[in-house]
Order: C-alpha cells, then sequence, then structure tokens
C-alpha cells in the first residue's frame, strides 16, 4: 500500500473531509500515536485561525491513542486539547490514571497547555464578518538552526488590531510541535512575527474555447431531441414533413433525369443526321443532282386538328426514313 504522505502542506492545506480520511490513513499504516496527537494540534491552531471548520476530527483515532496506546511526554504534554473527546468523567479519569502517576504531576505537566487550550477555544468561537477580500497570516518564524523563514497560513479569519496579541499566542503554540521539518531541520522552532494581508479578486477573464464541429452537430440532435419531447404535436407532424419532403425530391429527381434523357436523345439525332448527311454526299454524283420537290401548302393542322410543331416533326421523321431508305438503296 502506498505510504500516506501527511506533513505541513497536507495539514494546513487540505480540505477537512481529504484531510480526516489522510490522517486515519497514516495511524492505520505507521501506528505512532505521538506524531499523530501533534498532527491533531496542529488542527487545532488551524481551526481557531481559519474560516473553515476543523473542530472533533478523527475522534475515534484519539479515543484509542490516549486509551490504549503507550504513554509517553508529547501524550502527557497534549492530553488536555482533547478532553472533550471522552463523553464520561469516569473516561476522562482513565486517560489521567494512565498517563500520570499523580494528580499533582498532571497538573504541573500541563498547566501552560491549559492556557492554551482556553486561547484556542476562545479563538475557535469567533467569526469574522462577511467580506469580499480574502486574509492570509503572512509570518516569519525560526528553525531549530536559528535561521529565519516565511510561512504563510491561508483563508484565515480578519484579525482585529486590539486582539493580534492572541493571535500571536496561538501562533506560538506552533513551537511546541517537533514533527514539521524540512531537510531533517526542525521548523517552528522560534515565533518571530506575523502581519494578516487582504486580498480579492480585481478581474477574471477565460478564454472562450472553439467547439469541434461534431460537438455542435451532436448538441443540435440532442436540442431538437428534447424540443420534440417537450412538444408532442411536433413528434405527430415530423413524419408528415418527413413524407412530404421526401415525395417533393421524388419529383424533382424525376425530372432531372427526364431532362437528361430528352437532352440524350437529342444528341444522338444530331449526330445521326450528320452521318446520313456525310453518306448522301459521297454517294451522289456532282452531275446528277436531284431535283428539289415543289413545295406543297401543307393542310394537314387543318385535317387533323394537330398543333403546326407536332405536324412538322412529324413530316421531318418521315423525310429522314425516306432517305435513309433511298441512301441504302443506291450503295446496294
Amino acid at each position: 500500500m502506498k505510504e500516506a504522505k501527511l506533513g505541513q502542506r497536507q495539514v494546513f492545506g487540505m480540505l477537512r473531509k481529504s484531510l480526516e480520511k489522510r490522517v486515519i490513513q497514516r495511524f492505520e499504516q505507521a501506528k505512532n500515536a505521538a506524531e499523530i496527537v501533534e498532527f491533531a494540534v496542529a488542527i487545532l491552531i488551524r481551526d481557531a485561525l481559519c474560516v473553515g471548520d476543523f473542530s472533533y476530527m478523527f475522534p475515534e483515532v484519539i479515543r484509542e491513542i490516549f486509551l490504549t496506546a503507550e504513554p509517553n511526554d508529547t501524550l502527557r504534554r497534549h492530553c488536555v486539547y482533547f478532553q472533550n473527546y471522552f463523553t464520561t468523567k469516569g473516561e476522562w479519569q482513565k486517560v489521567i490514571d494512565r498517563l500520570f502517576k499523580s494528580e499533582k504531576e498532571f497538573r504541573a505537566f500541563t498547566k501552560e497547555t491549559c492556557l492554551y487550550k482556553a486561547l484556542l477555544e476562545k479563538k475557535a468561537r469567533e467569526t469574522s464578518a462577511e467580506s469580499e477580500f480574502r486574509f492570509d497570516l503572512v509570518t516569519v518564524f525560526k528553525d531549530v538552526n536559528g535561521k529565519r523563514y516565511t510561512w504563510t497560513l491561508r483563508d484565515t479569519k480578519q484579525v482585529a488590531k486590539n486582539l493580534a496579541s492572541e493571535t500571536a499566542e496561538v501562533l506560538q503554540i506552533l513551537t511546541t510541535l517537533t514533527i514539521f521539518q524540512a531537510s531533517g531541520v526542525r521548523r517552528f522552532a522560534e515565533y518571530v512575527k506575523f502581519k494578516s494581508t487582504k486580498s480579492c479578486v480585481d478581474a477574471e477573464h477565460e478564454a472562450d474555447l472553439a467547439e469541434p464541429a461534431e460537438e455542435s452537430v451532436q448538441a443540435s440532435i440532442v436540442e431538437n431531441k428534447r424540443d420534440v419531447k417537450a412538444n408532442p404535436r411536433q413528434k405527430q407532424a415530423a413524419p408528415a414533413a418527413k413524407v412530404a419532403a421526401d415525395s417533393h425530391q421524388k419529383t424533382v429527381n424525376q425530372a432531372a433525369a427526364g431532362s437528361e434523357k430528352q437532352k440524350d436523345g437529342l444528341k444522338n439525332r444530331a449526330r445521326a443526321d450528320s452521318k446520313a448527311n456525310s453518306l448522301a454526299v459521297k454517294a451522289n454524283s456532282p452531275t446528277k443532282e436531284a431535283k428539289a420537290p415543289p413545295q406543297k401548302l401543307d393542310t394537314s393542322a387543318l385535317r387533323y386538328g394537330k398543333p403546326v410543331e407536332q405536324i412538322e416533326q412529324a413530316q421531318d421523321d418521315k423525310k429522314w426514313n425516306s432517305r435513309v431508305k433511298e441512301f441504302f438503296a443506291k450503295i446496294m
């Protein structure tokens, strides 16, 4: 199983649910009671100074540690922070009896911690007024080697000017913890100073990314389906509209096909006329030119009541057939 990483960044940066899950995983893997207790104290500091709620986290783990784990100075020093995790007076007395030899030793060992506990509870109860600004604590500490460094705690409560000393005292509690290190060097060894800063979003912009064409088509289909669902009459009219559109398209296609056939017929006839004329020229001698027959007045239109164009077309066909027969008679 992958090791559950837990350090300064996770304790002061993760959301409550994720942080609680991470602490529980860490305890199940390492079973280091002193480490988990110090992490729990750091989370109480975050709860006192920040806007979010980080109170009463992983109570089952805390109860298991103080009721079953091997006693050590870390558990003795910080036990009073978690007194409210034990619901009855008998349970809490059992914790004291396991960790201390006497009531006098208990009071001596936890004198400073009791003061810090009262301060943490007071600061945790404080609420900040709604503001368009976000507040951060920019702090300066020294590590165990005396080197200064800056650490920022994000999303904190607004610090009233007359209560800045209380915020400094809460930050002082970090100096009682030994779990935070960088390259093997203990951090938060000595508190130096802090300042509260505020910031707000002045402007915001997001690029308008073009959507792919396929997605647009798909969205259009989905939208049409939604419209049909919203309007049942539209759904009923859709098949009829589709049939009408198909019928119209069929008519257009038939007209186009007829036009193409008519064009092909005219082209074939023109080619045949050209070929017949060529053959006729070759077959007839220049000295034997045929005399054109006298033109007669065509009264067929009066006799048969047909359109002139149709009669002329029939006469042309008759003449064409006569010429073809005459041609073949000469060459046979």
